[in-house]
């Protein structure tokens, strides 16, 4: 393994020779020796985890466990529908968890589709094609256009040679590169000597000498960061599994307790055990996974339909509680359009109207609409910026877009604003010389034939290098010396432009005869008129604005993660409100100085981050983790993968973000509109807020049943209700309205409270109080039926049997249940002040529960298997009246003390 080294800081001469190569490439043997010492360049695979453990993982689970030795107890007592039932309800349960856990792992096999699969090298001193997968450091490789860069490599050669890797670094557009050594400490985005495995090739040609293959390239070390990457448990997840072992506890204590007691007092063997087994049931809600899995559903669907897409269920709940946001600046917080917005003209400012590719704006100075065609000083300036340009607007099913630098394409589009076409220009005005923007000249130069015989040389390039090459400047339609004064105020407008977040390019002109027009390609022309300078940015979308105030509302810090250099970052950071201008701003060479002890402190008070590499990224969503915050973060580059994966909600754009991306998150934007974070946080807080109904609902009636398990025994009375009853409680009436539940609207204020804290449970202690409250009112109702019942038989029960009162206790228990869902609603408002009906779902499903359960007393085969029996018309009154009485009480609870279980 070759220890990593700056090959961007060195001299090329250098980096052949530590690599023991030459312009005429490696031996046959040296590759073979080579090969055998560095293994294939490709991206290693991670073991996946097979189809059927995935499956069997699910059966993993407490609640699980305690229904299999209910299941082993009814076989014992030949109760073999109870235990078919029961098995049933396992296999639904870990079905439903299969089919929500099962997701292919393909983030790996995207990096690997982004690996070209021939390459053309240097050999024995021939050219020759091979298998990428054959390279070895030291490999000549030639890059020609169209290439994917098979492997990292420090440039030899670069004759106009373009690079896009915007999916490496994060930045639109492509780079320029050369082959001059760069100070050590260059970032990795500004190291344009180096080609990158996975970029592309998109102009020029040029060879390079491979300095990293496989899993040492950058794009291998950020698959190995994402296969590193903990997939560590959601807090959905982590309460989850508090709560399933709470009450595997609680129904392991309560089962064994109550058959013990019921054996020692003096009961059958076979009964006792019926008692633990009724406990056992009664302490599981078997329906809860399925039912906080359809909440999530039912939150996928919601947030579907407003362009969240959920990879990952838990990731509605989990976005519900973050704490801090990190985003991405191109693309997710600005259009990813580049646009022309200001001029400098004639020492005034010019500003422009419109954003992104359409053609459509107004020119204003000092608020006031400039007409572009009657400004000569302006269209001069548009025609050199349309004509000395490479960038076409292109238009598809109404949908303006350019082809070409989004940068040169910013100028084609604010010269069609003005009225200037392109295509047009270009046919009355040819192009008849050129010379290509390079790094080294930091300018381009165009010379077009004019019908008048003259032609006209245009340029435009960075101002400083663009002031140096003009000796006059244009000013109120004439041309004047462009002597000193004039030369610092065109520098220093530019330097405020570029502090305001522009990105800022000069443009100059001459005119020459067609006889004596000459290029020199060292200078780009001298003795150039000045004519102007363009302020270009990557226009904030306005949605996101909003959607960043919301998330200050909501509690949630937004931090901006960028490549981008300081000036621009605040400038954009301070425009979308995420910092002020006394705010911190990091950079990541900066940031590589910190120690991560003194870094976990400073990542607190960080806004914005500049100038990122992508394991800076993946340090500041671990810095902010180990803080306790619950992360988001959003990306579309491969750079972000890694970082996605880390933080606890991954959100990748839909429409920009590549597949390594999609796959790696746990929730893509279909939109790419950070907007759509916001309405994936209300939704959220939404599907959080009823689950906690949906599990307060279920474990009242556990508490309820178990109850009234020991409070029968200890009153000597007989099994008040059957496991099998219980069963269908839990999984029918229960199952019902739990289901309905989930869809409660969500509370217009929601967004308006802090996220909730990381570590706080499902059962607040306050939720646990009105649960024992409400628990308590029912298993009273319940029991007063049950011995009302008995009394009214009298000695006839020894002859009738008890199934007229277990009938009324199976029918008291499942109308306290009904009525106690609509309890449930809320916590804090009345069931009449909510409305009644505003959850028509609910309010359908009540009706349905409540006509059900009275049919089944009619149906012979029913009155079989839960051994129940029609019941005369004063027992339905007694029934219907005790199990009303926790609405009644509730009711009043809420009216008098609101705010008695807000407990946290």
């Amino acid at each position: 393994m070759i220890e990593i080294r700056n090959w961007h800081s060195m001299p090329t001469e250098e980096v052949m020779k530590i690599l023991e190569t030459s312009p005429q490439g490696l031996t046959k043997e040296e590759v073979s020796r080579r090969q055998q010492i560095y293994g294939p360049n490709k991206i290693e695979e991670v073991k996946k985890l097979s189809t059927l453990r995935l499956f069997l993982r699910q059966f993993q689970n407490a609640l699980n466990y305690i229904l299999f030795i209910a299941i082993i107890i009814s076989l014992i007592g030949a109760h073999i529908i109870d235990a078919m039932v029961i098995l049933i309800i396992i296999f639904i349960n870990t079905s439903l968890g299969f089919v929500q856990e099962y997701r292919s792992e393909k983030a790996l096999e995207a990096l690997k589709q982004l690996s070209a699969p021939k390459a053309s090298v240097i050999r024995d001193g021939k050219e020759r094609k091979i298998n990428t997968e054959e390279l070895v450091p030291g490999d000549i490789v030639i890059l020609t256009t169209g290439d994917i860069v098979p492997a990292d490599m420090r440039l030899l050669t670069a004759v106009r040679l373009r690079a896009e890797q915007a999916m490496l670094t994060g930045e639109p557009g492509s780079e320029e590169k050369h082959t001059e050594p760069l100070p050590e400490d260059t970032p990795l985005v500004d190291r344009r000597n180096i080609a990158y495995s996975g970029t592309t090739i998109t102009g020029g040609r040029g060879t390079g000498i491979v300095v990293a293959i496989g899993m040492d390239t950058e794009m291998g070390k950020i698959a190995r960061e994402i296969s590193e990457a903990g997939e560590e448990k959601t807090p959905l997840q982590k309460r989850i599994s508090r709560l399933a072992i709470q009450l595997s506890i609680l129904a392991a204590i309560l089962s064994s307790g109550l058959g013990l007691l019921a054996f020692l007092k003096g009961i059958p063997t076979y009964d006792s055990l019926m008692f633990a087994l009724a406990a056992a049931v009664s302490s599981i809600p078997e329906g809860l996974i399925l039912v906080i899995t359809l909440a999530l559903v039912v939150g996928i669907r919601t947030m579907a339909k407003r362009n969240a897409i959920i990879r990952k269920l838990q990731a509605v709940e989990t976005l519900g509680s973050a704490t801090v946001i990190c985003t991405d600046k191109t693309g997710t917080l600005t259009k990813n359009e580049m646009t022309a917005r200001a001029l400098y003209l004639n020492g005034e400012l010019i500003e422009i109207t419109g954003e992104g590719y359409t053609p459509i704006g107004d020119f204003r100075k000092d608020g006031a609409i400039v007409n572009p065609k009657e400004h000569s000083h302006l269209q001069l300036f548009l025609r050199a910026m349309a004509l000395c340009n490479d960038a076409h607007i292109v238009q598809e099913d109404g949908r303006y877009s350019i082809f070409g630098d989004p940068t040169e394409g910013a100028l084609v589009v604010a010269a069609a604003k003005g009225g200037i076409d392109k295509e047009k220009e270009e046919k009355e005005t040819p192009r008849v010389a050129e010379v290509p923007f390079e790094p080294e000249r930091a300018c381009m130069t165009t010379v077009h034939q004019f019908a008048d015989g003259k032609r006209h040389i245009y340029v435009k390039g960075a101002p400083e290098r663009v002031v140096h090459l003009c000796s006059e400047i244009y000013i109120n339609g004439k041309v004047v010396e462009l002597n000193e004064d004039l030369r610092n105020q065109v520098l220093e407008e530019g330097h405020e432009l570029a502090a305001r977040g522009y990105r800022v390019l000069g443009g100059a002109y001459r005119v020459v005869e067609e006889s004596e027009h000459h290029l020199d390609l060292d200078e780009c022309g001298r003795d150039l008129v000045f004519l102007g300078l363009v302020g270009i940015v990557d226009p904030p979308r306005r949605e996101a604005i909003e959607a960043v105030a919301k998330c200050k509302s909501a509690g949630i810090r937004v931090v901006m993660i960028t490549g981008d250099h300081r000036e621009t970052a605040r400038a954009v950071a301070e425009e979308m409100g995420i910092m002020t201008k006394k705010d911190l701003i990091l950079e990541g060479r900066e940031l590589d100085k910190i120690p991560d002890e003194e870094f976990e402190e400073i990542v607190e008070s960080v806004k914005v981050f500049a100038r990122t590499e992508p394991r800076h990224k993946l340090r500041i969503v671990r810095a902010l983790k180990a803080r306790g915050h619950i992360v988001a973060m959003t990306g579309d580059g491969v750079n972000d993968a890694p970082a996605l994966k880390e933080a606890d909600v991954g959100i990748a754009m839909g429409i920009t973000g590549t597949q390594i991306t999609k796959e790696t998150s746990d929730m893509v934007l279909a939109d790419d509109n950070f907007a759509s974070i916001v309405a994936a946080v209300e939704e959220g807080r939404t599907t959080f807020g009823n689950m906690r109904k949906v599990t307060s609902y279920l474990i009242t009636t556990t508490i309820n049943e178990n109850i009234v398990l020991f409070s029968s025994l200890l009153l000597g009375f007989p099994l008040p209700f059957l496991p099998l009853q219980i069963l269908w409680i839990n999984m029918v009436t229960d199952g019902l309205c739990d289901k309905t539940l989930v869809v409660e609207p969500r509370d217009r204020d929601v967004l308006k409270e802090p996220p909730r804290p990381p570590k706080e449970r499902i059962i607040t202690k306050g939720v646990a109080y009105r649960m024992l409250f409400l628990a308590s009112i029912m298993a009273l109702g319940t029991i007063f039926v049950y011995y009302f019942s008995i009394q009214s038989l009298g000695p006839w029960v020894f002859i009738y049997g008890y199934k007229e009162p277990r009938t009324m206790t199976f029918y008291t228990l499942v109308f306290f249940q009904l009525y106690n869902a609509l309890n449930m609603r809320s916590q804090e408002y009345s069931l009449f002040k909510i409305g009644l009906l505003s959850n028509k779902y609910l309010f359908a499903a009540f009706i349905a529960s409540f006509v059900l359960n009275i049919s089944i007393a009619y149906v012979p085969f029913f009155q079989e298997l839960f051994q129940i029996m029609p019941l005369p018309l004063n027992d339905w009154i007694v029934v219907l009246l005790a199990s009303s009485s926790v609405l009644v009480v509730e009711e009043i609870r809420k009216l008098f003390a609101p705010k008695l279980f807000t407990r946290k």
